[in-house]
């Protein structure tokens, strides 16, 4: 069994930490108080926001703790891989799924302040906090060998909580201001797509989410068996 070193962040793993905090914060201070000049009542709604919020937890309150405590660097590997692929989630659904429409949207947009903020806050908590993570966890993150196969699984549980919650929602609060809809996402919208659809489509993203787990933990431990 390979050695884990979890002692003080290498100084690529501090750097990389530090700007994805504040990556985080900005995008996420934009979406809520700045977006269209006004606050966003619907915030939460919204799977990009839990994840993005999700990773300013880990990074600044709770990463530093699992560190810092002998007893709890164990979970160290998992946290970040379930925080990672959490994240992943977010920029795969946005870029394949729902950018094109949005490009058609933001493509017609006047060139004003809200087109800026729009432009810049999508590419932050979309793209740039995503693929900052992923680096640190590829780069800096500790004891990968330690996942198995179970991880692949454990990280979906955000995803699947907050499914189940939009559901449970949407009958009792009614539309969110932004979609127009008691669904944050046209392929949830079960009013439009019926409940059958919506469930085909939830499932074949869950087995997707799931199997990206699966391939990044193979590919994990071939490495391992080769070193």
């Amino acid at each position: 069994m390979l050695a884990v070193d979890y002692g003080p962040c290498t100084r690529l793993g501090t750097v990389l930490s530090a700007l994805i905090i504040v990556f985080g914060v900005i995008g996420m201070t934009m979406h809520r108080d700045f977006y269209a000049g006004r606050q966003r009542k619907d915030f939460l709604c919204f799977y990009t926001n839990v994840s993005n919020v999700a990773v300013i937890l880990y990074f600044a309150l709770v990463g530093p703790r699992l560190y810092a405590s002998a007893a709890l660097q164990a979970l160290i590997p998992h946290a970040e891989f379930a925080v990672m692929m959490s994240i992943m989630l977010t920029f795969c659904v946005f870029h394949l799924v729902l950018f094109p429409a949005i490009r058609a949207h933001i493509l017609q947009m006047p060139r004003t302040r809200e087109y800026r903020i729009v432009c810049t806050d999508n590419f932050i908590i979309h793209y740039l906090v995503p693929l900052t993570v992923f680096a640190y966890w590829l780069l800096c993150s500790p004891g990968k060998q330690a996942l198995g196969y179970g991880d692949a699984l454990y990280w979906t549980a955000l995803p699947l909580v907050y499914i189940l919650w939009i559901f449970l929602r949407a009958p009792r609060k009614g539309d969110i201001e932004e979609a127009g809809s008691p669904y944050p996402y046209p392929f949830l919208d079960i009013h439009v797509l019926g409940a059958a659809r919506v469930m085909r489509t939830c499932a074949a993203l869950y087995i997707l989410s799931a199997g990206a787990g699966l391939a990044v933990i193979t590919l994990i431990r071939i490495g391992k068996n080769l070193l």
